[in-house]
């Protein structure tokens, strides 16, 4: 009987709790992940060059500043492509470092703070690349 009643009462606690999760409007833990919030810069009208090129009609882009865009994607896709590359080879060197029998701790932190100061770098290279983009388009 006892065993029961156990058994009865885990289901209930199961269903209630199962019924209190599936509310509309409950927000349990770890419920923004996977959702985008606009980007870190949504609230400063700052849009990546793709989406202004996308939207050229709906923003009334002329035909030179559609190519000057056009031509800053490209050469910022070409520099981004190479330093992804030396990034890779960064990482891989590091990989090797933390292989060895007997790491060398100097050689791993130099390694480290060098692939932190490229990913700041090429983020500052994006941003660069919107902030100029955005500096294209004119009050209309």
């Amino acid at each position: 009987m006892k065993k029961r009643f156990f058994a009865v009462s885990i289901v209930l606690f199961l269903s209630a709790a199962l019924f209190i999760t599936a509310q509309p409007g409950f927000r349990g833990p770890a419920s923004e992940r996977g959702q985008r919030g606009g980007g870190f810069f949504a609230d400063r009208n700052i849009l990546p060059p793709r989406l202004l090129l996308q939207a050229k009609e709906k923003i009334g882009l002329n035909a030179d500043q559609e190519n000057k865009i056009g031509a800053m994607i490209e050469t910022h896709e070409q520099w981004a492509i190479k330093f992804g590359a030396e990034m890779k080879i960064k990482a891989l060197k590091l990989r090797t470092t933390l292989a060895a029998e007997k790491i060398n701790l100097e050689n791993a932190e130099k390694l480290i703070r060098e692939q932190a100061d490229m990913r700041a770098e090429l983020q500052i290279a994006r941003l660069r690349l919107q902030m100029d983009a955005m500096a294209l388009l004119t009050p209309e």
